[in-house]
C-alpha cells in the first residue's frame, strides 16, 4: 500500500476511535455520570487519540518536506552526472588521459 493511502487510512481509524470513545464518554455522562472513573478514563484516552492524531500530522509534514529535499537532491545529482559526462566526452576528444 503506498504510504500516502496508509496515512490516510491510519488518520482515519484515529478519528474513528476518538469518535467512538467520545460517543461512548457522552452516553456514560448522560445515564451514568456516577462512573465516574470510566468517563475520566475515557476522556484520557480521547485525549491520547488526539494526541497520536496530531504526531501523526507532524510526521507527515516532515515527510513531506524530506521528500521534496530528496527529489531536489535527484535533480542535482542528475545535473552533475550529465556535466561530468560532457567533461569527460570533451577530455577524450582533446585525447587527454585522466
Amino acid at each position: 500500500m503506498d504510504i500516502g493511502l496508509k496515512l490516510l487510512y491510519i488518520k482515519g481509524l484515529i478519528q474513528k476511535n476518538i469518535w467512538k470513545v467520545k460517543l461512548t464518554r457522552e452516553e456514560l455522562q448522560e445515564k451514568r455520570p456516577e462512573a465516574a472513573a470510566y468517563i475520566n478514563g475515557a476522556k484520557d484516552t480521547e485525549n491520547d487519540l488526539k494526541q497520536v492524531q496530531l504526531a501523526i500530522v507532524e510526521l507527515e509534514t516532515e515527510l513531506r518536506l524530506h521528500g521534496r529535499e530528496i527529489n531536489r537532491c535527484l535533480h542535482i545529482n542528475g545535473e552533475l552526472k550529465k556535466r561530468i559526462e560532457e567533461l569527460e566526452h570533451e577530455l577524450k576528444f582533446k585525447n587527454i588521459e585522466l
